[in-house]
């Protein structure tokens, strides 16, 4: 049996694409490794993300069932602080969004795109995508069992995340300089967070080796992350745990210490090392790449799943338009591509001058220029694929990636 499209990976970026694609009435099948709810990072969402939530008809469910988020607050040592309200940015159409333990919020999508029509297997590993002079026609994969399927396909999606199946395979991924980072994580109960309106904002605490996210859930877990300097990592101590290492990186942060103060940690903590790289091309004949399979930028700003909502959504768009003029050639992508580009290296510019301490003392600017401060809010709101604007043009010039 032939699909119109298979889509490999089932997290948000393959979810959406699928289920758009479904509504369209494509055939689609997704083929997921793992079995949903699986633990994930990357829980804080952008306010720009609500209008794709929106469109795949689950924005209420997500609203009723996680935290709200209104803005982004950002501390550190020296006592300095300087909130970030969304309502503030250029495009105030989508002015909050959503902090999501993802095991939850993945399983939300996947359902979502099963009830929109796309056939979801769970347990399901692609091996490898299958080619026909240069064009893309299906997959080979396992199922649960152990089997080994091939699977014919008029289009082939690698939402495989930062396994980045297609990319791998070819050798087209490239590690970003200066972002060799390390990210230590856990959750908390009874952290300190924010009242009112407030009390769904992530916090963002800078200290010597790197910066600390606090990521309150509605039911009072709080995700607490560590990212590190390779040089601060290369301290570790002989017989060190990786809980043991996370431990002494909150340590050394007075904020995390005042937050956390009274609180107790969930879980054993986990490690992420060395995760941000860029990838060559991100669509083909016959394919394309969505999320983190067409690279990964560093979690400051939270960008991953909202770079992959957004392409997919609109990548699912272009897909369905190629197979209806029986042309899946990579120029019909080219247009979708080049807005991913624009979108990445907004975010890639913006946080390699965090790191630098340019775009640090604009956040924390005793008196920041206007324009300036609401062009940061709409770069931290997600709203990052407008080539035009003003703002965006500002932002760019400032902040360019050098990678």
């Amino acid at each position: 049996m032939q699909f119109d499209v298979v889509v490999a990976g089932g997290g948000p970026g393959g979810s959406i694409l699928a289920g758009r694609l479904a509504a369209h009435g494509r055939r689609v099948l997704v083929l997921e490794r793992e079995r949903f709810p699986r633990f994930h990072l990357g829980e804080s969402l952008l306010p720009q993300s609500m209008p794709i939530l929106k469109a795949m008809g689950c924005l209420d469910e997500a609203v009723d069932r996680f935290i709200v988020k209104r803005g982004a607050r950002f501390h550190d040592d020296g006592g300095r602080t300087s909130r970030y309200d969304f309502s503030d940015a250029f495009d105030r159409k989508a002015t909050f969004a959503l902090q999501v333990p993802r095991d939850e919020f993945d399983a939300l999508l996947l359902r979502r795109a099963a009830e929109l029509g796309a056939e979801v297997r769970e347990g399901w590993s692609v091996d490898r995508i299958v080619f026909d002079r240069g064009r893309a026609t299906g997959v080979e994969a396992t199922d649960p069992h152990g089997d080994a399927h091939a699977i014919d396909a008029r289009f082939v999606v690698d939402a495989t995340g930062r396994d980045a199946l297609h990319a791998h395979a070819t050798r087209a991924t490239t590690k970003v300089p200066h972002l060799d980072k390390t990210a230590l994580f856990s959750h908390f109960t009874n952290a300190w967070r924010d009242e009112g309106e407030h009390a769904g904002d992530i916090q963002i605490a800078l200290f010597p080796a790197g910066w600390i996210w606090f990521i309150p859930f509605k039911d009072g877990r709080t995700s607490v992350g560590a990212v590190v300097s390779s040089e601060w990592m290369k301290g570790r101590r002989p017989g060190e745990t990786v809980d043991a290492l996370y431990r002494r990186a909150l340590g050394e942060s007075a904020v995390a210490a005042r937050l956390l103060e009274g609180a107790t940690q969930t879980f054993p903590a986990g490690a992420a090392a060395d995760f941000s790289f860029r990838v060559r091309d991100l669509a083909g004949d016959g394919w394309l790449a969505v999320g983190d399979s067409g690279g990964f930028i560093d979690p400051l700003f939270s960008t991953g799943a909202h770079l992959a909502m957004y392409g997919a959504l609109h990548g699912a768009d272009a897909v369905h338009a190629s197979l209806a003029a029986e042309d899946v050639s990579v120029d019909r992508f080219a247009e979708w591509a080049a807005a991913m580009r624009r979108g990445a290296d907004m975010f890639l510019g913006s946080v390699q001058a965090f790191y630098a301490g340019t775009l640090t003392d604009y956040i924390f600017a005793d008196k920041p220029h206007p324009f300036l401060r609401r062009a940061i809010t709409s770069m931290l709101s997600g709203d990052v694929f407008d080539e035009g604007a003003r703002w965006a043009k500002e932002m760019r010039a400032r902040f360019p990636p050098t990678a």
